[in-house]
């Protein structure tokens, strides 16, 4: 883990899977699970997700099993996230 901000530590979930409590995290600081669903994984092809994004359970139980349905990287910071490397948002949500 590296640290970016005094409340920001940086987590690999593609080297150690997320618990239920960290997925459950994630998706309370977004407003809609579409939001970190990555539409390009098989199991969201597959069951349609990119037009119908899953329920939060379905995508919080559908992320334990595989946590590459989350899109990468994923800030978080007092409640707040941002999705991607989008510069802007996370020099606003780190500064």
């Amino acid at each position: 883990m590296r640290t970016l901000a005094p409340d920001v530590v940086e987590r690999n979930y593609a080297r150690a899977p997320l618990t239920r409590d960290e997925v459950e995290e994630i998706l309370s600081a977004v407003s809609s699970p579409a939001e970190v669903l990555n539409t390009r994984h098989a199991v969201a092809k597959d069951r349609g997700w990119k037009a119908t994004p899953p329920s939060r359970e379905d995508l919080v139980a559908a992320a334990l099993v595989d946590n590459n349905l989350l899109r990468r990287p994923v800030t978080l910071r007092g409640g707040r996230a941002v999705v991607g490397s989008d510069e802007g948002a996370l020099r606003a949500l780190l500064g």
